[in-house]
Protein backbone atom coordinates (compact mmCIF):
# COMPACT_ATOMS: atom_id res chain seq x y z
CA UNK A 1 0.00 0.00 0.00
CA UNK A 2 1.15 3.68 -1.21
CA UNK A 3 0.13 6.28 1.59
CA UNK A 4 -0.70 9.67 -0.42
CA UNK A 5 0.35 13.06 0.61
CA UNK A 6 3.72 13.93 1.99
CA UNK A 7 6.11 12.03 4.08
CA UNK A 8 6.80 13.58 7.35
CA UNK A 9 9.88 12.37 9.37
CA UNK A 10 9.68 12.39 12.72
CA UNK A 11 12.84 14.44 13.11
CA UNK A 12 11.61 16.72 10.63
CA UNK A 13 8.22 17.34 12.84
CA UNK A 14 10.60 17.71 15.66
CA UNK A 15 12.66 20.36 14.02
CA UNK A 16 9.96 22.29 12.75
CA UNK A 17 8.29 22.63 16.65
CA UNK A 18 11.62 23.57 17.98
CA UNK A 19 12.24 26.51 15.37
CA UNK A 20 8.65 27.99 16.50
CA UNK A 21 10.04 29.12 20.03
CA UNK A 22 13.45 30.84 18.44
CA UNK A 23 11.14 33.63 16.80
CA UNK A 24 12.17 36.98 16.73
CA UNK A 25 10.03 39.05 19.54
CA UNK A 26 9.55 42.11 16.71
CA UNK A 27 7.74 39.40 14.01
CA UNK A 28 6.37 37.66 16.97
CA UNK A 29 4.36 41.35 17.89
CA UNK A 30 3.24 42.22 14.27
CA UNK A 31 2.03 38.82 13.96
CA UNK A 32 -0.03 38.49 17.71
CA UNK A 33 -2.82 39.52 15.61
CA UNK A 34 -3.10 36.30 13.59
CA UNK A 35 -3.22 33.74 16.65
CA UNK A 36 -6.97 33.55 16.90
CA UNK A 37 -7.60 32.86 12.79
CA UNK A 38 -4.71 30.07 13.12
CA UNK A 39 -6.64 28.46 15.88
CA UNK A 40 -9.59 28.59 13.81
CA UNK A 41 -8.48 26.82 10.67
CA UNK A 42 -6.39 24.28 13.45
CA UNK A 43 -9.91 23.93 15.45
CA UNK A 44 -11.71 23.14 11.97
CA UNK A 45 -9.11 20.76 11.39
CA UNK A 46 -9.54 19.12 14.49
CA UNK A 47 -12.96 19.02 14.59
CA UNK A 48 -12.73 16.98 10.60
CA UNK A 49 -10.21 14.53 11.70
CA UNK A 50 -12.30 13.26 14.90
CA UNK A 51 -15.57 13.11 13.02
CA UNK A 52 -13.88 11.20 9.95
CA UNK A 53 -12.20 8.70 12.28
CA UNK A 54 -15.66 8.32 14.13
CA UNK A 55 -17.35 7.78 10.54
CA UNK A 56 -14.65 5.32 9.57
CA UNK A 57 -15.57 2.75 12.57
CA UNK A 58 -13.62 1.05 13.32
CA UNK A 59 -11.05 3.36 13.45
CA UNK A 60 -7.06 2.41 11.62
CA UNK A 61 -6.13 3.45 15.16
CA UNK A 62 -8.31 2.60 18.09
CA UNK A 63 -8.60 5.78 20.39
CA UNK A 64 -7.57 8.69 18.01
CA UNK A 65 -11.23 9.82 17.31
CA UNK A 66 -10.90 10.62 21.28
CA UNK A 67 -7.23 12.16 21.02
CA UNK A 68 -8.47 14.45 17.87
CA UNK A 69 -11.23 15.63 20.35
CA UNK A 70 -9.01 16.24 23.01
CA UNK A 71 -6.77 18.46 20.82
CA UNK A 72 -9.96 20.17 19.78
CA UNK A 73 -10.54 21.02 23.06
CA UNK A 74 -7.58 22.02 23.85
CA UNK A 75 -7.38 24.47 20.92
CA UNK A 76 -10.85 25.74 21.90
CA UNK A 77 -9.46 27.17 25.33
CA UNK A 78 -7.11 29.26 23.69
CA UNK A 79 -9.63 30.47 21.13
CA UNK A 80 -11.82 31.28 24.33
CA UNK A 81 -9.18 33.31 25.82
CA UNK A 82 -9.14 35.45 22.54
CA UNK A 83 -12.87 35.60 22.49
CA UNK A 84 -13.58 33.50 19.60
CA UNK A 85 -15.52 30.72 19.08
CA UNK A 86 -15.28 27.81 16.52
CA UNK A 87 -17.63 27.28 13.37
CA UNK A 88 -19.85 24.08 12.89
CA UNK A 89 -17.61 21.30 12.13
CA UNK A 90 -17.12 20.53 8.50
CA UNK A 91 -14.81 17.78 7.09
CA UNK A 92 -12.08 18.56 4.61
CA UNK A 93 -11.21 17.22 1.65
CA UNK A 94 -8.28 14.66 3.50
CA UNK A 95 -10.91 14.28 6.65
CA UNK A 96 -13.39 13.59 3.63
CA UNK A 97 -11.66 10.76 1.84
CA UNK A 98 -10.78 9.06 5.51
CA UNK A 99 -14.62 9.28 6.34
CA UNK A 100 -15.55 7.56 2.80
CA UNK A 101 -12.49 5.59 2.51
CA UNK A 102 -13.76 1.49 2.11
CA UNK A 103 -12.22 -0.66 5.11
CA UNK A 104 -9.50 -1.65 2.79
CA UNK A 105 -8.20 1.94 2.10
CA UNK A 106 -8.95 3.67 5.66
CA UNK A 107 -5.20 2.93 6.64
CA UNK A 108 -3.84 4.92 3.78
CA UNK A 109 -6.59 7.34 3.99
CA UNK A 110 -5.71 7.81 7.34
CA UNK A 111 -2.05 8.60 6.78
CA UNK A 112 -2.55 10.91 4.55
CA UNK A 113 -4.95 12.80 6.80
CA UNK A 114 -2.38 12.59 9.87
CA UNK A 115 0.35 14.04 7.18
CA UNK A 116 -1.56 16.91 6.32
CA UNK A 117 -2.08 17.57 9.88
CA UNK A 118 1.29 17.53 10.31
CA UNK A 119 2.42 19.93 7.57
CA UNK A 120 -0.88 22.12 9.00
CA UNK A 121 0.64 22.33 12.74
CA UNK A 122 4.30 22.80 11.04
CA UNK A 123 2.90 25.93 9.34
CA UNK A 124 0.99 27.27 12.27
CA UNK A 125 4.12 27.50 14.11
CA UNK A 126 5.94 29.57 12.06
CA UNK A 127 2.67 31.75 12.06
CA UNK A 128 2.04 32.10 15.92
CA UNK A 129 3.32 34.29 18.46
CA UNK A 130 1.95 33.93 21.83
CA UNK A 131 3.62 30.91 24.12
CA UNK A 132 1.14 29.34 25.23
CA UNK A 133 -0.59 28.68 22.11
CA UNK A 134 2.50 28.21 20.87
CA UNK A 135 3.05 25.41 23.27
CA UNK A 136 -0.10 23.89 22.40
CA UNK A 137 0.29 23.48 18.91
CA UNK A 138 3.18 22.00 19.19
CA UNK A 139 2.31 19.33 21.09
CA UNK A 140 -0.60 18.19 18.86
CA UNK A 141 2.19 18.46 16.24
CA UNK A 142 4.12 15.89 17.88
CA UNK A 143 0.76 13.88 18.43
CA UNK A 144 0.01 14.22 14.83
CA UNK A 145 3.22 12.97 14.11
CA UNK A 146 3.11 9.58 16.46
CA UNK A 147 -0.02 8.74 14.83
CA UNK A 148 1.34 9.18 11.37
CA UNK A 149 4.11 7.02 12.35
CA UNK A 150 1.69 4.41 13.76
CA UNK A 151 -0.45 4.12 11.17
CA UNK A 152 2.78 4.13 8.46
CA UNK A 153 4.19 0.97 11.03
CA UNK A 154 0.33 -0.35 10.89
CA UNK A 155 0.45 -0.24 7.26
CA UNK A 156 3.54 -2.25 7.09
CA UNK A 157 6.06 0.70 5.83
CA UNK A 158 8.79 2.82 7.18
CA UNK A 159 7.15 4.78 10.28
CA UNK A 160 10.09 7.14 9.59
CA UNK A 161 10.20 7.43 6.16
Amino acid sequence: MTPRGPVITRRRAIVLAAGAFVAAPAAAAAAADEDPEVLLRLVAREDAAALAYREAAPEPLPGVAAQEEDHGRALRTNLDALGRWAPPVELDAPARRLAEAPEDRRVEAAIALEASLVEDYAAALAELTEPGILQSVATILASHAQHHARLRSQAGLDPFG
